[in-house]
């Protein structure tokens, strides 16, 4: 016999599984940055986390125009992740300064010019998006208005 869910469960559950979600992706984060600035690894033995960096927010993108919804857009939304970039940053730089036992060489330009290169990418294209997702989100909003007026 199928249970019937109630409406809060389902919702409580949805918001369970997104905290889920973020908190992997932080630590996926940490993980990239303990291993490129404190272990020294390139690109190559981080893969795994960069891929992971980079589908995540490209799977949330597809997702939310698949279903016609439009996530965070704006200066609120923008707003309410600096403090966790910032965070990321000064754990990043804290991991980098922290490493005395590094030669010069080894705590050299080619791991900070990775993540200074990805998180210029990374705030670039969250400009871009959040712009579209503002378009797109008045323009759902106008055909959501429209279908009432009919």
């Amino acid at each position: 016999m199928k249970q019937i869910q109630d409406e809060r469960t389902l919702q409580a559950k949805n918001q369970i599984y997104s905290e889920l979600m973020r908190i992997l992706l932080y630590l996926v984060i940490i993980s990239f940055y303990v291993k490129s600035l404190y272990f020294h690894m390139d690109l190559k033995q981080c893969l795994t986390e960069y891929i992971i960096m980079i589908f995540a927010p490209l799977y949330q993108m597809v997702r939310t125009r698949q279903m016609g919804v439009v996530l965070g857009t704006g200066r609120d939304s923008r707003r309410r992740a600096l403090p966790l970039l910032l965070a990321v940053l000064l754990i990043g730089t804290l991991i980098y300064l922290g490493n005395a036992q590094a030669s010069a060489e080894a705590r050299g330009s080619s791991a900070l010019l990775t993540m200074a290169i990805y998180l210029a990418l990374f705030l670039v294209l969250q400009h871009i998006f959040s712009r579209m997702e503002e378009k797109r989100a008045k323009k759902l909003e106008d055909s959501f208005d429209e279908e009432e007026n009919s």
